[in-house]
């Protein structure tokens, strides 16, 4: 066991799951006599619905979570140097890449048995 492969274990969770899972594995490490990893594992913090949801499309959906990425990577020039005509037309694409995204994160928490609300998605946007 180490942290880093039981953090992505952890973290694909359903944030409900978190916290129990994540203390099962915290009695392990002590049972084992690794204080540093039970440690490092305690600190682990259950992530918000949002977060766990924008992590479960990077797991499942990496291409689209990059376009999103690669979409604000452009937008840094034309922020930069006020090009307005590029600015509108990266704020649309933004718009329609932020709607694909929000249907595929609710349809991706929903097979994974999770409800994703509205307020959910804005923070996921």
């Amino acid at each position: 066991m180490d942290v880093e492969s039981l953090a992505v274990e952890l973290f694909g969770l359903r944030p409900s799951e978190f916290t129990t899972a994540r203390d099962e594995y915290v009695v392990k490490a002590r049972e084992a006599g690794d204080r540093e990893l039970a440690a490092a594992v305690e600190a682990l913090r259950k992530p918000t619905v949002a977060v766990w949801a924008a992590g479960l499309l990077a797991r499942c959906r990496p291409k689209e979570a990059q376009r999103h990425v690669q979409l604000g990577e452009a937008l840094r020039t034309p922020h930069r140097t006020l090009d307005a005509g590029q600015l509108r037309k990266l704020s649309h694409d933004r718009h329609v890449v932020m709607q694909r995204i929000a249907r595929t994160v609710r349809a991706l928490a929903a097979e994974a048995g999770q409800a994703v609300s509205q307020p959910v998605l804005y923070e996921v946007e």
